[in-house]
């Protein structure tokens, strides 16, 4: 009991240490950054016992179920949203069957029907009606709005604030299909931050962070208003540049590129140099968005041998 108590004062020392180092650093306690953050203390802090404990339980510390528990949320809105169907439909119908019990109940003898009586019947009916419509309306209006705000939540990648991968690939195919019968000015560019590694190795993984947060908001500043920046996967980053010259889109390259070897980024007192290297494909007709992500892949793969950065066209 005594080592259980002392384990937990272990862990919320670690908790108000890792709240503290997020706070330092201005950045939100969202859950990623929370457990990247309370792991890299962990880990830090050298608790035998309790590192051991983490490598038994290790899904206690993993993140890894963010898109299924954004899944599941859906899944329950659409449940719940469903359930107040079945139970507004089911109340309708009982109001229903009450009242016509009871307009029956008036027509037995017409002699003796009183029309006032018939009117108040009409409209108790179809108050309680509206009453009820207007319930059901507000819940699904809310559990619409909650639904719509998870569906783009989902679009986003939660570090950095780029669309995700899953909205780069739809995205590309619906540009693509304009093009399936012509040539259309769109070219795809791929970028990946050089030496990325050695800043984590570095300054730790809070550090990577803030570097990936920066970039995407350096590359998105230097685009047009309306083109997406995508996190394509850890430091790479993907534009699609529409109805843009190959002249213009290798202008906006050479732009971020410099840009970013320009900045500065400063942390706990350090001077993280960063630098980007990039692969541009253009489209051509009848090009899947497989072929295209490849062949930019391949072109940033080449700058990347070719010293880092700069760009390098697949075409």
């Amino acid at each position: 009991m005594n080592n259980n108590n002392h384990m937990a004062e272990v862990v919320f020392k670690l908790a108000e240490e890792t709240f503290e180092k997020l706070k330092n650093l201005n950045i939100p306690p969202y859950p990623k950054y929370y457990h990247d953050t309370f792991v890299e203390t962990l880990h830090c802090n050298g608790n035998a016992e309790l590192l051991e404990l983490s490598k038994k339980n290790s899904y206690l510390f993993s993140n890894s179920q963010h898109e299924e528990m954004v899944s599941e949320t859906c899944f329950g809105l659409v449940k719940k949203g469903l359930e107040e169907f079945v139970k507004s439909n089911d109340t309708l119908k009982s109001i229903s069957d009450e009242n016509a019990i009871n307009i029956d109940s008036i027509k037995k003898d017409y002699a003796k029907i009183d029309t006032q009586q018939v009117i108040q019947a009409f409209d108790s009916f179809q108050t309680r009606i509206f009453q009820e419509l207007e319930i059901a309306d507000g819940t699904i209006s809310k559990l619409k709005l909650e639904v719509e705000r998870l569906e783009r939540e989902s679009n986003i990648d939660p570090l950095t604030k780029a669309h995700n991968r899953r909205v780069l690939v739809k995205d590309l195919e619906e540009v693509i299909a304009l093009g399936n019968e012509k040539d259309i000015d769109m070219h795809l560019v791929m970028f990946d931050a050089d030496d990325f590694k050695s800043i984590n190795d570095s300054f730790g993984h809070i550090a990577g962070d803030k570097t990936l947060i920066f970039l995407s908001k350096l590359i998105q500043n230097s685009l047009r208003r309306g083109t997406r920046i995508y996190r394509y996967g850890g430091e790479e980053f993907v534009v699609i540049l529409n109805r843009t010259t190959y002249d213009e889109a290798t202008k906006i390259i050479d732009r971020i590129i410099k840009e970013t070897c320009d900045s500065k980024l400063l942390y706990k007192g350090y001077d993280i140099h960063l630098t980007l290297s990039a692969g541009i494909c253009s489209h051509q007709k009848g090009i899947s968005a497989d072929e295209l992500l490849d062949r930019a892949d391949k072109a940033l793969y080449t700058a990347k041998k070719s010293g880092k950065n700069c760009f390098r066209s697949a075409n």
